[in-house]
């Protein structure tokens, strides 16, 4: 039977990584059944099996990485022969009697983790964190929605851990180190009597009685040299100061490296351009504030929905700010699908609401929550990660005035949103101050497929659709 290969979920996908096996070597497989859980650079995920039989061999441990198409197990032994019994038997003659008695300390260090933190709900950084530290997920509390655990957990945990040893290791080091210093004190006496010695032939032989009683008491000042070699005896204890220079070195995910591979990518080969605008949201703010009120929570809208609803509209009149650059020419898309820009602790997602321009504001609010909330749990599926045409980023949530964002390749166009701050403007063309709000919009834009000139006129549209808001709802 054909071997169970690493599958391709997405088309950048070049790796993925075991995060969970959920069959053993001789339990029975039947095809289209679940068999390991994987993380691909977008997501985490189970695979099934393509074929049924028995699990003879696992190439691929959990934690490891492996390319596409690489063997990660084997069923039947990979080609119809039977494999099970010399790989169970492999590590026995590998093992000499000297050190049987240590073979079987390592061996539950190494499962046991993985097994029992199987069905604790866990984000695969927080798993790869806890393998690597050889941590019982048992005994970590999860922070996370539905008390999930995640990487600041472990940290927190491993802190908790590891906080108390560390400074009682150093301070019983440092202390007997001014001990010896008391050994040169007596040491000084016995070389005082040397120049003593001297003025004894000059006085007559009665008076050396006196003179010898005369070092006893010299050497009484003796000692105060003694403090001066203490002191300096002390200075050593600075030392353990070199302790913080260890460092950790947080390993990268398939989805950072994949985030690292691509914006270097976008940012190297797409002359970027950058344009903003401000956008008075007072009329959308009323707007949302109206159509909310009374609704369930799950059917509001967001100042993000109506702004992504106001790029699918400008879009469709500027269809080359939908598209794709290539050697060959420029690729208009058919459909809007706007990627929405998602905040992970594993680095950033962007699930994309498709056909957004025959979407009403309501549909695309409904559909933006149902996909952010599977990004953040983890079970999004690869297809929601897919043909997106164009980016909004939305970091008005963290109180950002203004930034610009990297395009994702192939798009041609990201749109950075900033947050909706309340400040004094003049009224028309008098003098009259009224607060206003304002939110900036920047504008990154593929150079090779458009102009600046163009940019412009399509922010000033959303622009237009923003500040004129019931021409969302019914256009």
């Amino acid at each position: 039977m054909p071997d169970i290969t690493m599958p391709k979920m997405g088309f950048d996908m070049q790796e993925g990584t075991i995060i969970r096996w959920l069959k053993k070597p001789g339990d029975e497989v039947r095809r289209g059944e679940p068999i390991a859980e994987i993380e691909t650079d977008k997501v985490t995920i189970e695979i099934e099996a393509f074929d049924s039989g028995t699990l003879t061999e696992i190439v691929v441990q959990e934690g490891q990485s492996a390319p596409v198409n690489a063997v990660i197990a084997r069923l039947d032994g990979g080609n119809g022969t039977q494999a099970p019994a010399p790989v169970a038997e492999a590590p026995a003659p590998a093992a000499p009697a000297s050190v049987a008695a240590e073979a079987p300390a390592p061996a539950p260090v190494t499962e046991a983790v993985p097994a029992e933190a199987g069905d604790i709900r866990a984000s695969p950084l927080a798993r790869r964190l806890a393998r690597e530290h050889g941590i019982d997920l048992r005994q970590v509390r999860g922070s996370g929605p539905a008390g999930r655990i995640v990487k600041e957990d472990i940290e927190a945990y491993l802190a908790a851990r590891g906080a108390a040893p560390a400074p009682v290791a150093s301070t019983p080091a440092a202390a007997p180190a001014p001990t010896p210093a008391p050994a040169p004190v007596a040491s000084t006496p016995a070389a005082a009597p040397a120049p003593t010695s001297a003025p004894a032939p000059v006085a007559p032989p009665p008076a050396p009685a006196p003179v010898a009683s005369t070092p006893a008491a010299a050497p009484a000042p003796t000692p105060a040299p003694a403090p001066v070699a203490s002191t300096p005896a002390a200075a050593p204890a600075p030392p353990p100061a070199p302790a913080p220079a260890a460092a950790m070195v947080a390993p990268l995910s398939n989805m950072r490296k994949t985030i690292a591979r691509r914006m270097l990518q976008s940012w190297q080969q797409f002359p970027h351009i950058f344009v903003s605008i401000d956008v008075d949201m007072g009329a959308a703010l009323a707007l949302r504030s109206q159509a909310n009120a009374g609704r369930a929570k799950e059917e509001h809208f967001s100042i993000n929905d109506l702004v992504v609803k106001a790029c699918a509209a400008a879009l469709r009149t500027f269809p080359n700010l939908n598209a794709s650059y290539t050697d060959e020419g420029i690729i208009q898309h058919p459909t809007v699908n706007i990627a929405i820009a998602v905040a992970l602790e594993s680095g950033l997602m962007a699930p994309v609401i498709t056909s957004c321009q025959d979407r009403s504001l309501g549909s695309i609010a409904r559909e933006t929550k149902r996909i952010v909330a599977l990004a953040r749990a983890g079970t999004i599926t690869p297809d929601l990660l897919q043909g997106g045409t164009f980016t909004v980023s939305n970091l008005g949530m963290y109180g950002i005035t203004e930034f610009t964002s990297i395009i994702t390749p192939p798009q041609a166009a990201s749109l950075a949103v900033g947050t909706i701050r309340r400040v004094p403007a003049f009224k028309g063309d008098g003098d009259e101050v009224v607060a206003q709000h304002l939110m900036t919009l920047t504008l990154s834009a593929d150079h090779r497929v458009t102009d600046g000139a163009e940019v412009a006129q399509f922010l000033n549209e959303v622009k237009r659709l923003l500040e004129q808001p019931l021409t969302l709802l019914v256009g």
